[in-house]
């Protein structure tokens, strides 16, 4: 049997905070975008630059408005040339989805909306590494660049590092029976549920 480390990534730039948290999106959607013109209409009409995202679960955080604060500030996770996710607040949800009806005449281009995947944000002094020891990860990749976000597969979970607003965050995507399973895990490890949403 052969072993295939399943890698991830932090920022290194980024602030860790001290306190261990945990938070439910519930204003978080998740698209899952495709088509064999994904990436001119990705550079195109979204004025991406995706040329550094050559590896699987490489992606970039950008905004439908220019602004990373903003509630329509997105992730955009890389699987393939025809294949990407996106990870959004609602009212960006809504817009993009918008925009993309709008060109699918012009590109072959389509997406689902993930309504059966839910979101957690994890973050603190001890978030990474309770990521790297619950899910088996390989640490190894150092992100430099705040714009740069990274997500992996392991099992039923999506489990990304993002930097929001130069703090080290990460986010669990799974279906909610599975995100409570590992809700009650990292609970048992001192993380706070906190009810603020985080975008």
């Amino acid at each position: 049997m052969t072993f295939t480390p399943i890698m991830f990534a932090r920022h290194s730039q980024a602030e860790t905070p001290a306190d261990n948290v945990l938070r439910a999106n519930s204003d978080i959607a998740i698209m899952d975008f495709s088509g064999t013109e994904a990436i001119p209409f990705l550079t195109a009409i979204l004025g991406l630059d995706i040329n550094k995202l050559t590896a699987s679960g490489l992606g970039l955080r950008s905004s439908l408005d220019d602004d990373l604060t903003s509630s329509y500030a997105y992730a955009l996770y890389y699987f393939n040339e025809t294949a990407f996710r996106f990870v959004l607040g609602k009212d960006a949800s809504v817009q993009l989805q918008s925009l993309i009806n709008e060109q699918q005449l012009r590109y072959d281009i389509d997406y689902v909306m993930r309504d059966d995947l839910s979101a957690l944000t994890l973050s603190g002094e001890q978030a990474f590494d309770a990521l790297v020891d619950s899910f088996k990860l390989t640490p190894g990749l150092r992100l430099s660049d705040m714009r740069s976000c990274y997500g992996t597969q392991s099992g039923e979970v999506f489990i990304t590092a993002i930097d929001n607003q130069a703090t080290q965050q990460f986010q669990l995507v799974a279906r909610q029976a599975e995100l409570d399973k590992w809700q009650t895990h990292l609970q048992q490890l001192g993380f706070d549920l906190a009810l603020a949403n985080v975008a």
